[in-house]
């Protein structure tokens, strides 16, 4: 039988249409491996490569080397470059999330009592902010100094730094220097207090989680950038039930916010009103389908806009055996605005 040349397009073509056909939505793959001492959190995307940073652990082997940085390319998921944080103090090291401005420099909460600014091309270091101090007495943590989590600049170039053991959310002025108390109080106390935390794409608000409070519910809150908020300000966004634990957070192009779930291995997906419309539990595929990547207290998200996805770093902080890498989440989605230092450093 002849096959009429119109047929053969329409094959062709059908074919074509079918390879290029998008992920299904939620469809889950393994990235790249992250090296000891592992424990990765951070994460962030810029110029074709990805960052992630670690350890965020305590008390576990590796904790007294130097914390890493570690680069990946994009596109191929492959390791080519390593910065290693410089003059760490205390008893243990540890950093937890980043952030980039326009200009290549990462910023970095250091556990050590500072945010650093690290040109990534020439891996010079410095001070942008610090040092940061106890003041604030948990109802759930024994004395203990802050604990700086995530960072987000507003459109002014204000840093918003959370403290998870303090039950507070530092702002750092454009330019850097002290700290100060931005917010703080019992409110937003609990075991695991302060955590991920972005600002809207009209910078008018703060959107932070908490993640594990007096009830062992998650939320994600919401205040006004002013410069004073008060109790009265603080506004539900979410509450997830018991067991979920809300870590990073990012906002999408299209309005949604991505939410790592630590405690359940899960992502959830939030519309405008705060709506949860989605939620993605893995594994990530590994080329290998006996042994697929089990999604491990995922912490943080970059997205990837060529394709479409976040990549989310598998902290594995609660787990016995612990495979610490990245995976991608396909969400057909693009990265929300984000804010730099200074307020045209924007991208």
């Amino acid at each position: 039988m002849k096959i009429s040349i119109l047929t053969a397009t329409l094959l062709a073509v059908s074919a074509s249409v079918a390879i290029a056909q998008p992920r299904p939505l939620g469809d889950s793959r393994f990235v790249a491996s992250v090296p000891f001492p592992g424990y990765p959190e951070g994460m962030a995307v810029y110029d074709g490569r990805f960052y992630v940073s670690g350890p965020a652990a305590f008390g576990v082997p590796g904790n007294a080397e130097p914390s890493k940085i570690f680069v990946y390319e994009v596109r191929t998921g492959q390791l080519v470059d390593t910065i290693t944080i410089q003059g760490q103090t205390g008893p243990f090291k540890a950093i937890s999330c980043i952030a980039f401005d326009d200009e290549g420099h990462l910023y970095v909460a250091d556990e050590s009592g500072s945010i650093l600014k690290i040109n990534v091309e020439t891996k010079h270091q410095t001070t942008y902010a610090g040092p940061f101090y106890p003041s604030f007495q948990s109802a759930f943590n024994p004395p203990a100094p802050f604990l700086l989590n995530d960072l987000a600049f507003d459109k002014k170039g204000n840093l918003y730094v959370t403290d998870s053991f303090q039950a507070t959310i530092w702002k750092v002025p454009s330019g850097g220097g002290a700290p100060q108390i931005w917010f703080q109080g019992s409110q937003i106390d609990g075991p695991f207090g302060p955590n991920g935390v972005r600002v809207d794409d009209d910078s008018k608000k703060l959107y932070f989680t908490l993640t594990v409070n007096a009830v062992g519910a998650g939320i994600v809150y919401t205040l006004p950038l002013v410069d004073h908020p008060t109790a009265a300000d603080l506004k539900v966004f979410h509450t997830f039930t018991p067991g979920a634990g809300p870590d990073g957070i990012a906002f999408g192009k299209s309005g949604k916010l991505y939410a790592c779930l630590a405690l359940s291995s899960q992502i959830a997906v939030l519309d405008t009103h705060g709506n949860e419309i989605a939620r993605y539990s893995g594994p990530a595929q590994t080329g290998n389908a006996s042994a697929p990547l089990v999604w491990q207290n995922p912490a943080n998200i970059a997205f990837d806009d060529a394709r479409k996805r976040i990549l989310v770093t598998n902290h594995a902080s609660q787990v016995p055996n612990p495979v610490f890498a990245v995976f991608d989440v396909y969400v057909n989605d693009k990265a929300g605005k984000l804010f730099g230092p200074d307020e045209d450093d924007q991208h």
